[in-house]
């Protein structure tokens, strides 16, 4: 903590760990400035070994320059500065703080600036610490030049601990400790020192010493109780400098593996001149013996320009002496005060006038036991005596990281790690008695005969008649002392005894409290009360003095459990006739509960019934009228086509007549005509009679005649009053032969209908539609009809689309594994696919059921396993056994790895088969390259007999029947394993192309190609020699000679294969297998 002030400000700064804050002088807070380190400098501050604690801000130099303030902070080890205003400390620049601000905030430094704008800093420099110097910069220009301390060089710093700095004349002075460089042929040793460097200090030239002080000097600051063999206080803690006295102030200890002892001491700046004016102490060479030596030219040293030709002797002077001979003595020759088994550190002064003596030093100094001694130095006799000792801190030994006076507010400044405080100087207040007062001999402190009182000098006027004071000694400790109480702690939950409520005091043991511990665990239950104690220490009694009058305990904030009040009077009934109550309350306020007291418990109302109360007339209630609610929804029209009519209804109940009211007018429902669109005919047509044989229908060619006859009824609408019936016959011509053809004789139409009956089209009802072509994605339906006359107008085929909505997609194959993802160990692997739409492309993964990434986990060898070995060789070449080797060494062994097993398992050597890569397509054997090519000549004399389509047609048929089940089998699954067969053998057969096309024999019944003969539109016959499908009528006896298909007559023992490439690899094959089902269907 650091902490600034200067005449005439009202205000205080101080910081605390991120944070910049301006207080009053008394301590009140007026404004805070964030200074935070950014997360990723904090990161790299973790990343660089520094605890957390250590990677932020903290502030170690803030000092005041005219109306601005350079405050340098840590910043997570990376120094940084800024330049604020001091009214609201606002930054106006930031500057870079390397060598102007240690990096850790543990180290001890210490800064000055001066009236001109420099910052001198003592302090170390680097990250390590290592590097410690004495510096100066020009705040008030950017990048200006740093001058310092040579580096590395122990003849200037040895791992010096700076404890403070002050500015006398044109010289800043530097207090610090640091190891003996003259006592190294000895053994190590601290010393304390106090260095010296011009204000106005050059530098060196770019030969010598450049960048470095010209004028440093140091010399030894002795504190030791004299004697034959003195006792010396070699480390210097604290110091502080009087500006007015000229008087350096120190507080000393033993070394930190010694018995603990401690002394102050005090040097005039004559004693420090008179050191820095004598010889220097010098070691020609390293293990020579020091020596006193006398330089004659010392302007450098006294901050005067010497002549420019004396300006290079200068420089070599300066880099060969910087330690002085005579050690600096103190004020009186021997420590003002020192103590045993105690260590001080801080050190503060202040001077005041008192009834004798015009100045007198009050010394404070803090222990390490978290204590402040107030001491006064007798002007006579310069010696010391101890007045008062301080405990800022409730608990002990706290402590104190910085202490300075203000003579402003006559108080002491503490700083902890807990807080800031100020302490005033004088406790004049606690001295009751005349006698007290004046045997505590504080300088502070007089009696106040006009105000019977123990008092500071009245208006500050120790002249003063009435105010007694006689501080000429240490203070009397025989006489008498009465006790005074300490301060109060603070409050405590404490138990609280049956009958206790509220209290604001008591005593223990008195039968109020049960207990006055802190801290103690009490149930939740239980009872209790906040207390606080106070005790006679403040000083305790002795000698005989008086103890303390008053309570030693106070008590406050009792639990209270509620209580009822009584019980009021009871309130008039609520009506006066029929059935009424009245009441009475009460309040649970007799007492409040309070401070975690139980409420009361029961009701805090109370009903009873009135009797003998009339009974009250039957009220008449008003009628009310109904009213129509809403209509509801349409219901469905009476009548699909030709005109219906529909009804949607209300109710009358908004509202419900009541009370004799009257009933809705109007109509409970309301009908609309519907369906006015004429209905079409309906058509229903008989069955055909068996053919009859005309009168006298025989022909002269030995043909004759036949007749059948059908009715067809039809009405715009299913009524059989409308009903017409429209008689129909055919008439046919049969041969001798018994073939037979159709005609129409007009004239065996009913009269009037030989044109046809209007509307009559000669068509046959349409066919139901056929099944959707696709499941997903737009497919088609159909339906058909027949031409029951010589002529039709229209088609005879119809189709619609079906199933229009999007197909969801289907996953494709499964990538190959990825590697583990480790090397050692368990880790896991990878594999992934991608959704495909029908058309093969990649579709959104959500248009896919299931997930797209699969992880599982792997294990690999053991990590103690690699553990001592080195890296493993390139494999060598195939060798003779077809096999290739590579090796790796041992770096560690015989080390134990941290489980406890020895390094470098397994083996040293790995072996295995050299592979060779294969084509990633399979070679065709050279059967299935014989049966391909007989395949090709096939297909090349199909495409040139286009008439023998039809049993082409049929082959396939058949093929894909028997293909059907092994395409079913892996719709289900496309995909194969890492390498599946590209390739399947499907059973083929050379047909002749005469047997194809031979009307002899036998067919099979269910072929794709057809025989037989029908009349086209025109009248004439097709026949089998005219190129149309010929359909065979058996499948046995044929020429093929078994019972197959022509296109696979041969059976399936002996079926010849040829091998033809599938792809797996999309949905394809899936969409081909449904086409081969749904051209399959059409046959």
């Amino acid at each position: 903590m650091v902490a600034i002030y200067g005449g005439g400000q009202t205000v205080r700064h101080r910081h605390r760990r991120d944070n910049l804050f301006r207080f009053s002088l008394r301590l009140e807070e007026i404004e805070r400035a964030p200074w935070e380190v950014p997360v990723s400098m904090r990161a790299l501050c973790l990343q660089k070994g520094q605890s957390d604690e250590a990677c932020h801000n903290y502030v170690m130099v803030l000092q005041s320059y005219g109306s601005q303030v350079y405050a340098c902070g840590t910043h997570a080890f990376n120094p940084r500065c800024t330049v604020r205003h001091m009214e609201d400390l606002s930054v106006t620049r930031n500057d870079d703080g390397v060598a102007k601000c240690p990096f850790n905030p543990n180290a001890n430094m210490t800064a000055l600036m001066s009236e001109s704008g420099q910052l001198f800093v003592g302090s170390a420099t680097d990250f390590s610490g290592l590097d410690s110097a004495i510096m100066r910069s020009d705040i008030t220009e950017n990048n200006s030049r740093i001058l310092r301390t040579v580096q590395y060089n122990s003849l200037w710093l040895n791992e010096p601990q700076f404890a403070g700095s002050f500015e006398h004349g044109g010289f800043i002075y530097f207090v610090l400790r640091e190891a003996a460089v003259e006592y190294m042929n000895c053994g190590k040793i601290i010393y304390s020192r106090i260095a010296r460097v011009c204000k106005n200090d050059a530098g060196g030239t770019p030969g010598i010493l450049k960048d470095n002080w010209t004028s440093f000097v140091k010399a030894r600051l002795n504190c030791s109780l004299p004697g034959d063999y003195p006792f010396y206080y070699n480390e210097v803690q604290g110091m502080v400098y009087s500006q007015d006295e000229g008087v350096l102030y120190a507080t000393f200890t033993t070394p930190e593996n010694s018995i603990h002892g401690s002394a102050i001491c005090a040097y005039n700046m004559s004693a420090i001149q008179a050191a820095f004016d004598g010889a220097f102490k010098h070691q020609e060479s390293k293990g020579a013996a020091w020596r006193a030596q006398d330089v004659s030219n010392r302007d450098h040293y006294e901050c005067r320009s010497g002549s420019p030709s004396g300006r290079h002797m200068s420089l070599i002077e300066s880099s060969k002496y910087q330690l002085m001979d005579q050690a600096i003595q103190p004020i009186t020759g021997r420590p003002l005060h020192h103590t045993a088994l105690e260590r001080l550190s801080h050190i503060a002064i202040d001077i005041i006038p008192t009834k004798l003596h015009e100045r007198v030093h009050i010394i404070y100094v803090a222990t390490d036991g978290g204590t402040i001694k107030k001491i006064s130095v007798l002007p006579r006799t310069k010696d010391t005596c101890v007045i008062e000792i301080w405990q800022p801190e409730e608990r002990p030994d706290t402590p104190i990281k910085v202490m300075q006076y203000v003579k402003d507010t006559e108080s002491l400044y503490v700083g902890t790690e807990r807080a800031l405080m100020r302490i005033p100087a004088n406790h004049c207040g606690r001295h009751l008695s005349r006698a007290s007062c004046l045997n505590s001999m504080d300088p502070y402190c007089g009696w106040n005969e006009l105000q019977e009182a123990c008092t500071i000098a009245p208006n500050g006027d120790t002249l003063a008649r009435y105010w007694v004071q006689n501080a000429t000694e240490c203070p009397v400790l025989t006489a008498p002392v009465d006790g005074g109480w300490s301060a109060w702690s603070g409050w405590f939950r404490c138990a609280q005894s049956p009958g206790q409520a509220g209290g604001i005091g008591g005593t223990i043991g008195g039968g109020s409290l049960g207990t006055s511990a802190a801290g103690e665990d009490f149930g939740p239950n239980a009872d209790t009360c906040l207390c606080r104690t106070r005790t006679c220490n403040n000083p305790p009694p002795k000698n005989g003095g008086t103890g303390c009058t008053g309570m030693h305990i106070a008590v406050t904030n009792c639990t209270v459990h509620g209580g009822w009040t009584e019980w009021s009077a009871w309130s008039a009934c609520s009506q006066t006739c029929g059935m009424a109550v009245k009441t009475r309350r009460r309040t649970c306020g007799n007492p409040k509960p309070a401070h975690g007291g139980r409420v009361c418990v029961g009701p805090d109302r109370a009903e009873i019934y009135c009797s003998h109360l009339p009974p009250c007339p039957a009220p008449k209630q008003p009628p009310i009228d109904g009213g129509w609610g809403p209509y509801g929804d349409f219901g469905e029209c009476s009548a699909v086509c030709g005109g219906g009519f529909r009804i949607r209804r209300r109710k009358c109940d908004n509202p419900v007549p009541q009370n004799g009211g009257m009933d809705c007018s109007g109509c409970h429902f309301d009908y609309e005509v519907c369906n006015t669109q004429p209905c079409p005919d309906v058509r229903k047509a008989g069955t055909w009679t068996p053919w009859l044989t005309v009168a006298n229908g025989t022909m002269a060619s030995g043909g004759y005649v036949e007749k059948r006859f059908r009715f067809t009824c039809k009405a715009p609408i299913a009524d059989s009053a409308l009903l017409k019936i429209t008689p129909k016959e055919e008439v046919r011509v049969c041969q001798p032969d018994g073939s037979c053809q159709r005609s129409v004789d007009p004239n065996a139409l009913a009269p009037g209908l030989a044109g046809g009956e209007e509307g009559e089209d000669g068509w046959s009802e349409w066919s139901s539609w056929s099944p959707c072509s696709a499941s997903c994605g737009g497919g088609y339906q159909h339906r058909t009809r027949t031409c029951e006359k010589l002529e039709c107008v229209g088609f005879n085929k119809t189709r619609r689309a079906c199933n229009t909505q999007p197909c969801r997609g289907e996953w494709g194959c499964w990538t190959d594994w990825s590697p583990c993802s480790v090397s050692c160990g368990t880790g896991t692997r990878t594999r992934s696919r991608q959704c495909l739409s029908m058309s093969g492309s990649v579709t959104p993964e959500n248009d896919c059921e299931g997930k797209s990434v699969q992880y599982e986990s792997c294990d690999m060898p053991s990590c103690d396993s690699f553990l001592g070995w080195g890296e493993w060789s390139e494999w060598s070449p195939c060798n003779g056994d077809n096999e290739r080797i590579r090796t790796r060494a041992c770096l560690q062994p015989h080390a134990v790895s941290a489980t406890g097993e020895l390094t470098c398992q397994g083996s040293d050597r790995e072996l295995r088969k050299c592979n060779i890569e294969q084509a990633n397509d399979v070679p065709l054997p050279p059967a299935a390259v014989y049966v391909s090519s007989i395949s090709a000549i096939v297909i090349a004399v199909l495409v040139t007999m286009l008439v023998c389509c039809g049993v082409s047609i049929a082959g396939t048929i058949m093929f894909m029947n028997k293909k059907k089940k092994g395409l079913k089998a892996i719709q289900g699954s496309p995909c194969y394993g890492s390498y599946p067969n590209q390739y399947s053998s499907l059973p083929t057969k050379d047909v002749s192309m005469d047997l194809m096309y031979t009307d002899g024999g036998h067919k099979p019944k269910r072929q794709s190609s057809f025989k037989g003969s029908r009349n086209d539109a025109s009248g004439s016959k097709l026949s089998n020699g005219t190129g149309t499908l010929v359909k065979s009528i058996n499948v046995n006896g044929g020429p093929l000679g078994n019972n197959t298909p022509k296109i696979l007559s041969k059976s399936f023992n002996e079926t010849d294969t040829a091998t033809i490439k599938r792809n797996s690899h999309g949905p394809n094959n899936i969409r081909h297998a449904r086409q081969l089902e749904m051209d399959e269907d059409k046959y």
